[in-house]
């Protein structure tokens, strides 16, 4: 597992935005040592919320099948609002979990942006804790100063399917999803931008997400180029598929060993050091 040096200059540069997937904080630790859900436990578990028996049997079925999207939208129809509320509190916010040791690494490079799909705020609390505080701001997809943010020096997390912070934004659904960029359009078409104007390492994330592949491939026709965006990702994904990445979305894969999560965080502390030793040789 090698960091190409253009990646290493495209951070130090800032010409590069980290996007943290859920596997950045699948590391993380919250009270009674629970982990953050994954995608399909975190519906297992809303399923429970559920208030028709034969609708949870459609959604469970949907899961075991891994049609994670079309469960998403079953489970959220038949779930009260009220219920999906105190669920996102007491999954995501009352385990308080600390940071990982990839969100410590994401810091340490301290990249201008850092763009996420997940819900939780693990990062953005680590952000802004301590003397730096003041050096971040959060932006979801429903706030007004994203380009005023890209505008300053002042560090940004951008989450593009809502935070915790206030559940009834969440984006859980391909519907929700579309609602949401239709309402919202001006916030995604910058966020369209920066994927065609900025190099993107992806960390902690499988590459599933269909809205995310849809703005990598539209960025990739639109603007091809020869710079490739970067993806860290476990070395059992099928040769095809990566191919098929590869081409659609102009992706350089950068391997580790599945599983050997131990691995992955050591390399990570290498790729800072090396970010910041060639900032102190060409940019201090």
């Amino acid at each position: 597992m090698n960091w190409p040096n253009a990646l290493i200059c495209e951070l130090a540069e800032r010409r590069c935005a980290i996007f943290l997937g859920s596997g950045a904080s699948a590391g993380s630790k919250g009270i009674g040592g629970v982990h953050p859900p994954d995608w399909k436990t975190f519906l297992e578990h809303l399923m429970a919320k559920m208030q028709t028996t034969s609708e949870q049997a459609i959604a469970e079925s949907l899961i075991a099948e891994k049609r994670y999207l079309e469960a998403a939208e079953v489970i959220k129809s038949d779930v009260a609002i009220a219920d999906f509320t105190q669920f996102i509190r007491d999954e995501l916010v009352a385990p308080k979990f600390a940071a990982s040791e990839i969100h410590k690494s994401v810091l340490q490079i301290d990249p201008k942006i850092v763009l996420t799909t997940n819900y939780d705020d693990i990062y953005d609390t680590y952000c802004r804790n301590g003397d730096a505080a003041a050096g971040y701001n959060v932006c979801k997809y429903y706030d007004s100063h994203l380009v005023s943010d890209l505008r300053s020096p002042i560090r940004l997390i951008v989450k593009a399917h809502g935070c915790i912070s206030n559940p009834s934004k969440i984006v859980l659904t391909r519907s929700d999803y579309f609602e949401q960029r239709l309402e919202h359009e001006r916030f995604f078409h910058v966020l369209d931008g920066l994927f065609v104007t900025s190099t993107l390492l992806f960390i902690g994330y499988s590459l599933s997400d269909p809205d995310i592949q849809l703005v990598l491939e539209n960025a990739n026709i639109a603007a091809p180029r020869a710079h490739p965006h970067y993806a860290v990702i476990p070395d059992d994904a099928h040769a095809a598929l990566r191919k098929s990445w590869s081409k659609s979305y102009n992706i350089q894969f950068i391997d580790y060993p599945a599983g050997d999560y131990t691995l992955l965080n050591n390399k990570l502390i290498e790729l800072t050091q090396s970010v910041n030793e060639y900032r102190k040789l060409h940019i201090s």
